[in-house]
């Protein structure tokens, strides 16, 4: 990327909890075009209402993607679920030069994109952030954010990457350049897989791993069954199950959020993913068997599947 060709131009897709960060971390970036990529009524929303981070209001510059026109980087911050819909959304936004950073959950969502767009414009990257995403607004901790990881692969350029450490550096964003992104993209997998899932289930608070040896063993095991899988897949994990710190003991992550909030999970994502890729590799999971159909349960709960009397049959 020459002297010419500096980034500028900043779309996110996607103005969920990881999204209330980028909007945060840019905010003081006034050299920057940074702009929400939204359609329909969520455009109508974000222009109206903006976003509340931390209990202040942030004024949202919001265009749909024929407006917005090419961007030099584009961020992806939607759920899993939400993936095909922001990717159909790319095309008026990708230019010959326009990297794009997708921080979805998984290990999958980099591959997705660039079959749509091609692979010479995909940055592998991972972001880590304690938040909490209410009604009100979203709220996290700046001085405990780990922040965003990125790193080179066969697929893009040292120039590429250098770019986007000099733009992060004028950003109140806390990023850090890896050796090898494709073991810390399984390290965060692994992590959500075996702490987001058994809290979801049993409805407990952080201190589940640390206040019962139930709950690490169930994290454990969840843990083993996706480092085999990864190894198959030549990424090797520790063999010992990484807890989050999160922001307290009495922490909530996104799954068992979203459960009592009444909205779906990632789970299709998370222990859905696992089974797919186990499959494949001919490898017994059975704790993420046990998890996905627990928490698909739990989604059928919320969505009224068992108000009712159930027929006898």
């Amino acid at each position: 990327m020459s002297e010419e060709a500096k980034i500028r131009r900043v779309a996110l897709i996607g103005a969920g909890a990881v999204g209330a960060y980028l909007i945060w971390s840019f905010a003081q970036t006034a050299e920057i075009d940074f702009t929400v990529v939204a359609q329909g009524a969520r455009q109508e929303r974000l222009k109206q209402n903006g976003i509340v981070i931390n209990g202040e209001r942030y004024p949202l510059r919001v265009r749909e993607p024929v407006q917005a026109g090419p961007q030099d980087l584009i961020f992806l911050a939607t759920k899993y679920g939400a993936l095909e819909e922001a990717i159909a959304l790319l095309s008026p936004l990708v230019g010959p030069d326009t990297l794009i950073l997708s921080l979805l959950n998984g290990v999958d969502s980099e591959e997705r994109v660039a079959q749509a767009v091609g692979a010479e414009h995909i940055v592998y990257s991972v972001i880590r952030i304690a938040s909490r995403r209410t009604p009100e607004g979203v709220s996290f901790d700046p001085d405990r954010v780990i922040g965003l990881n990125f790193g080179l692969t066969a697929s893009q350029t040292e120039e590429n990457l250098q770019a986007l450490s000099d733009l992060f550096a004028r950003t109140r964003l806390r990023w850090n350049r890896v050796d090898d992104i494709q073991t810390d993209l399984w390290m965060k997998f692994a992590s959500n897989i075996a702490n987001n899932l058994p809290q979801a289930i049993l409805g407990a608070p952080a201190c589940l791993y640390t206040n019962s040896t139930h709950g690490y063993f169930l994290a454990q095991k969840l843990w083993t069954e996706t480092a085999a899988v990864a190894a198959v897949r030549g990424v090797r994990l520790p063999e010992t199950v990484l807890i989050f710190p999160g922001q307290s003991a009495s922490a909530k992550y996104s799954t068992l959020q979203d459960l009592e909030a009444g909205r779906h999970t990632e789970i299709d994502m998370f222990a859905g993913q696992m089974l797919r890729m186990a499959e494949e590799a001919g490898l017994p999971v059975p704790y993420c068997e046990f998890a996905y159909h627990a928490i698909k349960a739990l989604e059928e709960k919320n969505d009224g599947l068992f108000d009712a009397p159930c027929a006898s049959t």
